[in-house]
């Protein structure tokens, strides 16, 4: 079937949350996908956790959880598109700045576990 980028506009509405693939839908590269509903999963426990007693659900606690989710939806959407993107692609001189980009990481520990942390853990990470 065909694979299709999608992001709702909207995760939160009266006591209902969207995670993971139903908040949004990525193209299925390196597990960000699934990275992503964990994150989005464990935000929101967070925010159940801190949510005063009889404040569960509610507007403010919504608004909090959509805040802290907002650049990291975002950013890994964005990501994965580009991975996609940019792997997919023949054209001579992106596949060498790919090949060239990709030695340079793996001369480069440091970066490499840089992005290895935020694609397993996110903008926070």
């Amino acid at each position: 079937y065909p694979l299709v980028l999608r992001y709702a506009s909207e995760v939160v509405s009266e006591r209902v949350v969207l995670v993971g693939n139903a908040a949004q839908t990525l193209h299925p590269v390196a597990g960000q996908g699934f990275n992503l509903g964990l994150r989005d999963a464990w935000e929101l426990a967070g925010e159940l956790v801190r949510c005063p007693p009889g404040e569960t659900g509610s507007g403010a606690m919504l608004a909090a959880y959509r805040a802290r989710r907002l650049l990291d939806r975002k950013g890994g959407t964005w990501f994965t598109d580009a991975l996609v993107r940019v792997f997919s692609n023949d054209i001579p001189p992106l596949r060498l700045a790919r090949g060239v980009g990709l030695a340079a990481l793996d001369c480069a520990p440091p970066a490499k576990r840089f992005l290895v942390r935020r694609m397993t853990f996110g903008a926070r990470g």
